[in-house]
Parts: structure tokens; sequence; C-alpha cells
């Protein structure tokens, strides 16, 4: 039992550490971690999935309330100023405010528990700092909300740091 163990280990560990060399080939960096503020102050996790493509997951707070959003974005050179790309992609977010702590814009007054989903669309730019683990970047992110307040969200714009590991 104690080898099939070991064995499964070895090869698991043989897989991940030839996925992590292929991931390191395509980009000096393959994940970010990074802090939000603007109209919303949070956490974001970037992860490369391709030498172009990122998945993005953002939570933060808004309103008093906390949103989760998981985008896809497509990141393109721009080729006259090294370091700088800019970026373009989509995905969905769920909004949640408690009875009696958020201040939802569409309500008077909450006495009630809101939860709220939609689609969000993004468009960034991000700049590394004199080729360092660090990024700072821009992003304007419109969504638009399917329940609760179903109406185009144009407002959230934030700046962003980021550490790549």
């Amino acid at each position: 039992m104690r080898f099939i163990f070991l064995a499964t280990v070895a090869v698991f560990s043989l897989v991940f550490s030839s996925a992590v060399d292929c991931m390191a080939q395509m980009r000096d960096y393959n994940t970010m971690i990074g802090i939000t503020g603007g109209t919303n102050i949070g956490g974001t996790v970037k992860q490369f999935v391709s030498e172009e493509g990122a998945v993005d997951l953002l939570v933060y707070r808004r309103w008093k309330g906390w949103v989760a959003a998981a985008l896809y974005e497509h990141h393109m050179d721009i080729r006259e100023f090294r370091g700088l790309e800019w970026y373009v992609g989509g995905g969905a977010h769920y909004g949640m405010w408690q009875d009696g702590k958020g201040e939802p814009p569409w309500v008077d007054k909450i006495d009630q528990d809101y939860n709220a989903y939609g689609i969000d669309a993004i468009v960034g730019l991000e700049y590394n700092i004199n080729r360092s683990s660090f990024y700072v970047g821009l992003y304007w992110k419109p969504a638009y909300n399917f329940t609760n307040f179903t109406k185009f969200w144009e407002d959230e714009a934030a700046f962003t740091l980021r550490y790549a590991l």
C-alpha cells in the first residue's frame, strides 16, 4: 500500500513539474497576486493559461457588500513602450449585501439581503516596474446585472498593484 502511494506521488510530481516548466517557458511569470483600489477595494489573483490569455479573480468590497468576479483577459504588448501591455476581456460577477449592513444604490434603506449576478467586460493597462516582479495597472470594468438593479454599471474603475510569483 505504501509503494502505491509513493508511486502515485512520484507520478503526480513529475507531471506537475513538467507542466510548471512548460508554463515557465511561455512567460517569465504565470501567477500574479495583488490589491485593487478605486471604486472598489479588494484583492486579485491572475493566472496565465496561455501566452496571451489569463484568468483573473477579483474579490472586493463595494457599497458595504462583497462582490466576486471571474474574468478572462487577452493581453497584448504595446511595442513602443517596453513593459506596458493592454488587455481586454469579460466574465461574470456575483455580489451580496446583508440586511442592515450594505448600501447598494438601488435601495433607499436596506431591510433585506440582496444578491446580484451578471456579466462583465474589462479593459485595462498593466506596466512592469523596471523589469521587476511588481506591476501597476488601471482597468475599467463595466457590468450588467440580471437581478436586483438590472441596469448597466459603467462606473467601476480601479488601480492595481500586483506581484508576479
